[in-house]
Parts: C-alpha cells; structure tokens; sequence
C-alpha cells in the first residue's frame, strides 16, 4: 500500500506505524476518493491525507521517469519529454501561522523524498513569489485569499494544470465564514485547469455531510473510531490570605487575584501552557495583570508577525512556560508540547473549548488536559455544560453563508480577471456550481451584475461580462473577506520594531496617551499617517478595542444552561443545599466553589420568592425604569426578539427604549413587566424577519455593516475618510441596492437567528412566565469583563486606598478665573484649606488634569468646574482627575450623600470602570 520509499521517509522523522485512521484514509485516498476526514486535534489528520497523496505524488514521478526513458528510446535524446511541471499537491489552510507549521512538517518529508514545497500568503516577500512563478514548487501551501492570486499570475496559472490534489485543512473554521464561500467557487475554478482529487480536514463537527457537500460532490466522510481522551477542569478558586496581597499589588478583586493566581500555579506545576481567553481585549488586560507575576507573553491576530513569530519560538523552544492567546493559536500551530491548557472564563462554544484543550497533549495517545477558571453565576454554569457536551462530543451546527453578495460581486471580478470576455450564462453557471450558491436564482445573478455595472467595476451587455478599467483595483483591494478598517502600525521607538496595529476607531476615541498591546503599556510619541511611535512606560492605560470580536453563546448551550439550573433547583428541594453541592461536584468535574456559586445563587433566588428562569421558563422582571427577561435563548435568538421588543416598545411609548442582550437575559429600559408581556404576545411570527430587518435601522451594527458591505462591493474605498459620511443619511441611501441586503444578510446569519425567534414566537401560548416588580438574583448576576482584570468589580477597602494614592499622584492645573493664575501641582500637594488664589484671593478656581489642554475648555465649562471646586473643595479635584469624569458627571457624583471617604471613592472608582467598559467606537 504505502511505498518503502515512503515509510524510510516517515521513519526517518519518527512515524513508525500508521494509525487506524491514517490507514483507513489511506487506503480510500490511494483508491482516488474525496475525503472528508474528522477527527479531534491531535489525531495525525494532516499526516492522514498527506501520506497516501506524497505516495502517489512517487509513482506519479516513477510513471514520469519510464516515460521519459521510453520517449528517450524511441525518439531520441532530443525528444521533448513533459516532466513534472508545476503544483502538484495544494495545501490550503485558513491561518498564516499555520502555513509556517505545515511548511516545517512537510519539508522534512518531502526532502526526504525529493519534492519541493513552499508556503505563499500574504507575508510572503516579492522575491519570493517571483521565484515561485519562475519555478513552481511541487507541494504549495497557501490561505484561501492567496489562491485568487494564483489563478491570475500567467506561469502560476499555468501551472494549475498539474494540479492532482487539494488539500483543505480545518474545513469547519472556513466553513463557518464568506472566506469559506470564496474558497468553495475557486474550487470550481480549479476544476476548469485541472482534475484533482480534494481531502478536507475538520475538527468534530455536527453536520459531517454537509460539509462534505461544502467542499464537493460525492465526497466520503471518514470519521475516526479512535477516542481523544480530555480531562476537564471547571474552577473558581477560592479565595486565600495571600489573595489579599496580589488583590493589592495588582490593583484587582480579591477574586480575580484568586483566579491569577491559580493561572500561576497551573503554570508553573506543567512544562508548557496555552492560556485562551475570547478577545484580544481581554488578553491584553490578562497580559497587563500576569506579566507582574509570571514570565508570560500575548499573541493574536493584531500584533505584528514579527512579534507572533519571536512569542512562538520562544514558547516552542521552552524558554516562555505559557502563552496568552485568542483564536490565534487554535488551528494546530506547532509550538512544542503543550502539557496544559487554560481556558480564562467560558469558552462560549463547545467546538472552541474541544478545539483549544486539544491543543495540550496534541496525539491520540495522549491525554488533553484543560482548565476553565470561572467566575460568576453564568460563566459557572455555562462552563460546566459546554465541558460536559465536550465530553460527549455535542457540538454546534455550521454556520455556512449562503448567497453571500459581496464575495459574490467579488468572484464575477475575478473570474473576468482571469478569463476576460465571458458570456452570462457561463459565468452563472460556474458560480451555481458551488455548494453556496446552488439555490441562487438567474434573476439575482443578473441584479449583482448590473450594480456592478452601474458604480463602473465591470462592463454588462445583458449577454457577455467583461473587465473594466476599475476591476483591478476592485479586486485586488477586496481579496479578503474579513472586513476592513484603516490599521495604524505601532512601532517602539526605543527599538525600531514593529509591535502590532491598532484600528482606526481606537485612535479616533482616545483622548489619553497610555494604551495596551503585547501585555505591555506604551506612551504615544506621535500619530503618522499610517503609523503609532510609541515607547515603553509603567503605569495604567487603555486596551485597543477591536470589533466583532465577542464569542456568541449558541442556543442549544444557553438551553442546556437552563435545563440545569432547573435540575440543580429541583434537587435542592428535594435534598437540601449541602447533598445538591456534593451531588454536583460528583457529577461534573467541577472544584467544591464552583458548586456553592451556583446552588447558593439559585437557593437565594427561590428564598426571595422568585422562579428560576430555566430552559422552559421565563421571568420578566422590573425595578424602577428597568425590565429584565430572564431567557435562556442564546445570543443570536436574544437579540433577535430583544430588538423586536425595544423597536416595538419604543413606538408604543413614543420614546427611545435602550436595550442590552447577553445569552440569557434581554435587559430593556424604560419599560415595565405587565407592556413588556404585552408586546411579546402581540408578535405575529410571520412579521419577525421584516420587524428584525426594521429594528436594525440607525443602529451602529447596521451603519459598521453597511459600510463594510458597500467597501467589498467597491461601492466606498477602503481609505475613504468616514468622517466626511453622514453615516445615517450613507445608510438610508443604500437601502434599495445589494450593498444593504448584503448587510441584512449577514446580520441574520452572524448576530441574529430570525428562524428561531419565529419557531419560539410561534408557541409564544405555551411559554411559562412570571412577572415580578423587582429584580432577581439570577437577573442581576453576570459574567466579567476585561476592564475587570485593570479596574477591580468588588474594590476592598486596600483596593481604594490604591485608588485614592494613584489620584493623589495624578498631576492638574489650578487655574483662576479671576486673574488667570494658573499652576501645575500634583494632587497630593493641594490643601483643602488653602484653596484660594496666591495672586488675588479669588475661590473660583477651576481644576484641569493635566492630561489635557487648558485651552480645549469652554469659558462655561470652566466656570463650571470652578464652581464645583469652590463648593465641594478637594472632593472635586479627586473627581475631576478621574478617568472618564468631565464637569458634569463630577458635578452628578458630588451632589449624592456619602456617609464616608471609602464610599466617595468607591463611587469615583465605579464611575472610572464604566468609562473603560463603554470605551468603544461600534457599540452594539
């Protein structure tokens, strides 16, 4: 089956034997099959498919050298003989890391056996890529936006007719993305220069056949009979004497200090640690935190390759115990072995924590050791189902885009690139021919064609397309599917590296000069046209936010959720509180802490006469202005009905109703309980889509999709200045043209789940509700933020004398408004008995922190501010110095009553954490 000449090569790299899955593909490969394999990281999926092709790619070669021998022969020395020209095997993976692993893994096999290989992405030099055009390696890896490339340089391009087989790696990942859906119609492409034989590889997946459907026709699914063994942690530490001292040397909860310190120990007890948290925002505040601690580095999506690639060969080689990633380092990266993974906080998905703990003990063989550190009510509860449904391999459904517009405009532009002149029909053809678009309809096809025809991108005759002086640009500017925003390149001046980019949106709300990257804070020198100098400081900063980034909790996780809180209610009836802990904790693999925040939370809930919320009921509740609907939904069908209700309610009242959305609770302000059932049962199902698509109008979501719909359709340029567009108006304008479909589209399928909320609205008369006038336990907990691990939640009395000592330490100007005497001093300096003008005894002294100008101040704002500091004296001066505290919110704090310092302060302390949360351009 396998070659001798092959298995020296394997041996010689230290695979003696293949696996039952290797073995098993190996044989339909060699047979000339499409394959889908699944199986769990680890597994040697990649060597499944790349043993049995490499083998072929030999007898190929052995097939190539008896025809050149025969031709020699027969014909003479001078005879022409064809010889292997060009790309033989593809390889295409969706992360540029990846590529950097797989090259490293495959040359050492195919060196042995003489075969060329080469990795081609984005950060591929020029010289590079003009060698691989000249010489084209046998075996290349690329991303699915590199292949575009491919198919318009004149000698890659030609040499796709030696293509035999593809490779798709990490299928799901793709699959669940329009990087996916422009993948599935280059596949098509291909198959006009070559005929090839496709492997896809996936994690475990739900909906094998799908997929397999997704990378072509007649695909077999291979899934692997060998279990990966996981264990499974779910922790809240408790809390220690020790605690206290980290709570305040690191300026957080004594929780929090808690939960670093486990990270710590977990660390330090194992050779080599990944830790995952869901956002770069919250690595970067984790970095700040572990950095103090332990030797640790950061690495995502939005440091700089140089960095990336210093963090992974330091964690590789064992010089760097543990690593702080997002998504980043969850597609198999080599770097070393991981003995342990931390996952900080729920992994809000059952395929992501399977994904990222099958990162440590990374084979079949060996077990994947994973720890969730928790904290709250939902995170807890959360993080024991999504473990539990990882044990039984319950994962989630695929999220395939169907009729993707954008990447649909952007693969007519790219097939003219390729072809030219191309008749309609043909064009259409070629695109219904991918699993995506195999339901589109001829009369849509001809609507993206004129459009693209009307903003002069393509030339359309109503028989023939063709390319157009604007298709280049077009195309070449919208290679890539994941949206786009201006980056700025941060650069430490004291080094001259590169150390990440920040967006656009970041550096248009900052106001300060310290932020967040790489775990590490930096003073801004100067701001370039394309470009962030900066230099190393200590102290506090912000966090860079990036968009779109929150993890959505899935519907059947949020379900599961629900179930549990009413079996662990339903057993604390019966049992008691003491035999409920202890039945949990022998249950699920869960610490003793995480048993008492659950059971103490749903306890209290029932003590104070309220109904759990579960999967099958709903409470309404509602205090003052405020109305909460506990439901176990999930995000995507929360927001769904969420946005309904504050659309419909907003209409009824005649003013603004602001709503807030987590997978289990729709939070809506103003309203009361008794309308907001109301409403809910006014609903007619049928109206859901178009009520849905109506709520989204003037919403931040809409407008950030809609310009970034109308930037991949060509339609705005990707540098264009959004500070000249009246967002609104740009949007409104938009709404009859595929560029808003196209918004709305992805909306549905990425923020929203309008087939659900009509399913759930549909049996709306047997939904089990409970209104009450105030508001619940279980309503009123909720999961950490990132600001969490920078600004504590829950300050102790060593957490604000920090607090006041940071304030007293921050400098200010004394400017009086009389005579215009102006001095800088620190806080700490200023006695509140002397706060009167040392040039003409006038009290009206305004206090400016030094971080900005005295002249971008009004001569109102500053009188203003004057006066606070004349009635309320030192008080004022610590308010106004606060992060995120300007002259009218100081003045709201001022006038309330506070019974002592600890209080004021506390007050000051939560006015300075809401400002980091709701530091945020696309506010959703």
């Amino acid at each position: 089956m396998i070659s001798k000449e092959i298995s020296k090569a394997l041996e010689s790299i230290g695979i003696k034997k293949l696996s039952k899955l290797q073995g098993e593909s190996a044989k339909k490969i060699l047979a000339g099959k499409d394959l889908l394999i699944i199986a769990p990281t680890g597994s040697g999926k990649t060597e499944a498919a790349i043993i049995p092709l490499l083998n072929k790619m030999i007898q190929d070669r052995a097939e190539e050298i008896r025809e050149v021998t025969v031709t020699t022969r027969t014909q003479g020395k001078g005879a022409k003989t064809k010889g292997i020209k060009g790309i033989t095997l593809l390889y295409i993976t969706p992360l540029r890391a990846l590529n950097r692993d797989m090259l490293r893994r495959l040359e050492a096999i195919s060196k042995k056996l003489g075969l060329t290989t080469a990795v081609r992405h984005g950060d591929t030099s020029n010289s590079e890529r003009r060698k691989q055009s000249l010489k084209p390696p046998q075996i290349m890896v690329t991303t699915p936006e590199t292949l575009q490339i491919l198919f318009l340089g004149k000698r890659l391009r030609e040499s796709l007719k030696n293509i035999k087989y593809v490779v798709i790696d990490e299928v799901h990942e793709l699959a669940d993305g329009e990087r996916g859906v422009q993948l599935s119609i280059a596949l098509e492409r291909l198959k006009k220069y070559s005929n090839f034989q496709i492997i896809g590889l996936s994690a475990t997946i739900k909906d094998p056949e799908k997929i397999a459907s997704f990378i072509g026709k007649n695909v077999e699914v291979v899934v692997s009979k060998e279990t990966k063994e996981y264990s499974l942690s779910v922790i809240k530490p408790q809390t220690r004497k020790e605690d206290e001292d980290l709570a305040e040397k690191l300026f957080i909860d004594e929780e929090v200090a808690s939960q670093l310190r486990t990270i710590k120990e977990i660390v330090e007890s194992h050779k080599s640690t990944l830790i995952f948290v869901n956002t770069r925002q919250t690595a970067e505040a984790l970095g700040i935190k572990l950095k103090k601690i332990i030797d640790i580095e950061v690495h995502h999506g939005s440091l700089s390759k140089e960095s990336r690639i210093e963090s992974e060969a330091r964690f590789s080689s064992g010089e760097l115990k543990a690593l702080i990633c997002t998504s980043s380092m969850e597609l198999g990266i080599d770097v070393g072995h991981v003995d342990a993974v931390v996952q900080f906080n729920s992994p809000r998905q059952v395929n992501r924590l399977i994904q990222r703990v099958g990162r440590s003990g990374h084979r079949t063989d060996r077990i994947s050791k994973g720890y969730i550190i928790t904290g709250s009510f939902d995170d807890v509860l959360e993080s024991i189902v999504i473990s539990d449904m990882a044990e039984k391999r319950i994962v989630e459904d695929s999220n395939i885009h169907y009729l993707s517009l954008d990447t649909l405009a952007n693969q007519i532009t790219a097939i003219l690139l390729e072809k030219g002149r191309m008749e309609v029909n043909e064009v259409f053809e070629l695109m219904r021919s991918a699993y995506p678009y195999k339901n589109m309809e001829f009369k849509k096809f001809i609507e993206i064609c004129n459009f693209l025809k009307d903003i002069n991108i393509i030339f359309f005759d109503d028989d023939t397309l063709s390319p157009g002086r604007k298709t280049r640009n077009y195309f070449y500017d919208n290679i890539s599917m994941i949206p786009d925003e201006k980056n700025y390149r941060v650069f430490d001046i004291t080094t001259g590296k590169s150390i990440g980019v920040v967006d656009e949106s970041f550096l248009s709300t900052f106001e300060g000069e310290l932020f967040a990257i790489k775990g590490e804070l930096w003073k801004i020198i100067t701001i370039e046209e394309d470009s962030v100098k900066v230099e190393p400081v200590m102290g506090d900063g912000e966090i860079p936010s990036w968009s779109g980034e929150e993890i959505p909790v899935p519907y059947e996780v949020a379900q599961r959720v629900g179930a549990l809180r009413a079996s662990i209610s339903d057993e604390l009836d019966k049992s008691g509180r003491d035999k409920t802990i202890n039945l949990l904790t022998k249950k699920f693999n869960v610490n003793r802490e995480v048993c008492v925040e659950v059971v103490d939370t749903i306890k209290e809930q029932k003590a104070k006469g309220f109904e759990v919320p579960t999967d099958k009921k709903i409470t309404i509740e509602s205090t003052d202005r405020v109305t909460i609907l506990n439901v176990c939904y999930g995000h995507k069908v929360n927001e769904t009905i969420g946005r309904i209700l504050a659309l419909l309610l907003s209409a009824r009242k005649g003013t603004n109703v602001n709503l807030e959305v987590n997978p289990y609770r729709i939070k809506l302000s103003p309203a009361k309980a008794e309308e907001v059932k109301e409403v809910l049962f006014s609903i007619d199902e049928k109206s859901v889509r178009w009520l849905a698509e109506r709520s989204l109008i003037d919403t931040k979501l809409l407008q950030w999709k809609v310009i970034n719909s109308a930037r991949k359709f060509g339609y705005l340029r990707k540098d264009y200045n959004l500070s000249k567009l009246n967002l609104k108006t740009f949007v409104i304008k938009l709404k009859e043209t595929p560029i808003w479909e196209e918004a709305i589209r992805e909306i549905f399928v990425e923020k929203m789940d309008v087939k659900r909320a009509e399913e759930i609205l549909k049996g709306k008369s047997d939904l089990k509700i409970s209104l009450y006038n105030s508001l619940s336990p279980i309503s009123t907990s909720s999961r950490e933020h990132a600001s969490d691990l920078l600004i504590p939640a829950k300050p102790t009395s060593a957490v604000l004398r920090i607090f006041k000592n940071r304030l007293e330490n921050e400098k200010c100007f004394l400017n009086c408004i009389n005579c215009n005497y102006t001095i800088r001093t620190p806080i700490k300096l200023i006695d509140e008995k002397e706060l009167i003008c040392p040039r003409c005894s006038s009290r009206l002294l305004a206090c400016i922190n030094s971080r900005r100008k005295l002249e971008e101040y009004s001569k109102q704002e500053i009188f203003k501010n004057a006066n606070l500091v004349m009635a309320n004296g030192k008080k004022a001066i610590y308010a106004l110095n606060t992060h995120g505290v300007g002259v009218e919110s100081a003045g709201r704090i001022l006038s309330k009553f506070y019974p002592d310092e600890n209080s004021f302060f506390l007050k000051l302390l939560e006015a300075e954490k809401q400002y980091i949360r709701t530091r945020r351009f696309w506010d959703y």
